[in-house]
């Protein structure tokens, strides 16, 4: 089995990160000003020490990313959307014709007004098995 990698459990509750967290939970709002004050200063210095091109590359690639993230928020929904159309195209036409062939398991038909499937209350008198209300006879 390979050993662990250092930081391989990052984001689970150790008792560094609830010590931390406990810290963090309980400091005074002038310890919380003067952390922010010390970032504030350590994040001038470092855009200082950035050439404006290093800044302008980064910016665009930051752009870029997020361009990339939303476009594929965008088309995962689009995708859902359209699986929805279809469903609800599927629901409103008139005809059913050939609608099992095109199933979709997450889909309730059942729920549908113009499906009627019915109880199992019939009983045929040849063999006495179950059958629906509409069902013809000879199918047992």
């Amino acid at each position: 089995m390979p050993a662990r990698r250092k930081g391989a459990n990052l984001g689970r509750r150790t008792k560094k990160s609830a010590g931390m967290q406990n810290i963090k939970a309980h400091r005074r709002d002038e310890q919380i000003q003067e952390d922010n004050a010390d970032v504030r200063v350590s994040m001038v210095h470092f855009r200082g020490s950035q050439s404006q091109e290093a800044r302008d590359k980064r910016n665009r690639q930051r752009r870029l990313e997020q361009r990339q993230a939303q476009r594929y928020v965008v088309n995962t929904r689009r995708a859902i959307d359209q699986q929805h159309q279809q469903v609800h195209r599927a629901f409103t036409s008139d005809s059913f014709l050939r609608l099992a062939f095109q199933y979709e398991p997450d889909v309730e038909y059942y729920a549908h007004s113009k499906v009627d499937i019915g109880t199992m209350d019939k009983e045929c008198p040849h063999c006495h098995a179950l059958k629906f209300k509409n069902e013809p006879a000879g199918l047992c």
